[in-house]
C-alpha cells in the first residue's frame, strides 16, 4: 500500500498545485471547464397572502431552451449546474401560483449567487422580488452585490419569468 501512496502523492499534489494555478491565472478556464460545483445558487423565501411557504412544499423546475435542468432543493436553499449559454427559467408553484423568474448565463463561467425573497398578494395579483444577486468578474473575483426590488402584475410578468440578471 505504501508503494502506491508513494507514487500517487506526488500525481495528487501536482494536480491540485495546477488548479490551484488555473483558479488564480486563468479563471475563465477554470471556471469555465474545471468548476466542479453549482453555477446558479442561492438562498429563497416564498410568502404567499402574508403565510409563508416552506420551499419543501412547492414544485420547483428548471428549463433552457434545449431541455430542462435538475433543481436541487435543500431547506431555502436551491442549485443548478447551468454550465452553457443561455437563459435558465425558473418555477416555484405553490397551490395554483407560479412565480417565474430566470438567470442569464452570459459566458460558460459565470456563476450567480443570490438572495431573493418572493411576496405575492392574490388579491392584488401581484409578486414582489426583493433581495440581491453576486456574480463573477472576468478575473475570477465576487463582483459586488446588486440589490433586487421589483414589483409585478401576473400579467405583466414576461414569458421567461423575471429577469434576475441582464443578458
Amino acid at each position: 500500500m505504501k508503494k502506491y501512496i508513494k507514487k500517487f502523492l506526488p500525481i495528487f499534489a501536482v494536480v491540485v498545485i495546477a488548479l490551484t494555478a488555473l483558479r488564480f491565472f486563468a479563471p475563465s478556464a477554470f471556471f469555465g471547464y474545471v468548476y466542479p460545483f453549482s453555477r446558479i445558487k442561492g438562498k429563497v423565501s416564498v410568502t404567499i397572502d402574508g403565510k409563508k411557504v416552506p420551499l419543501s412544499d412547492c414544485n420547483i423546475s428548471c428549463k433552457k431552451a434545449d431541455g430542462s435542468e435538475k433543481v436541487h432543493v435543500f431547506g431555502s436553499k436551491i442549485r443548478i449546474r447551468a454550465g452553457k449559454y443561455g437563459c435558465y427559467e425558473f418555477i416555484i408553484e405553490h397551490d395554483g401560483v407560479e412565480i417565474p423568474f430566470c438567470f442569464s448565463q452570459s459566458n460558460c463561467w459565470n456563476c450567480e449567487d443570490f438572495e431573493l425573497s418572493f411576496s405575492v398578494d392574490t388579491a392584488k395579483n401581484t409578486v414582489s422580488c426583493t433581495g440581491w444577486k453576486r456574480g463573477l468578474e472576468e478575473n475570477g473575483l465576487r463582483e459586488d452585490k446588486i440589490d433586487i426590488d421589483d414589483t409585478f402584475n401576473f400579467d405583466d410578468i414576461p414569458s421567461e419569468g423575471i429577469r434576475i440578471t441582464s443578458v
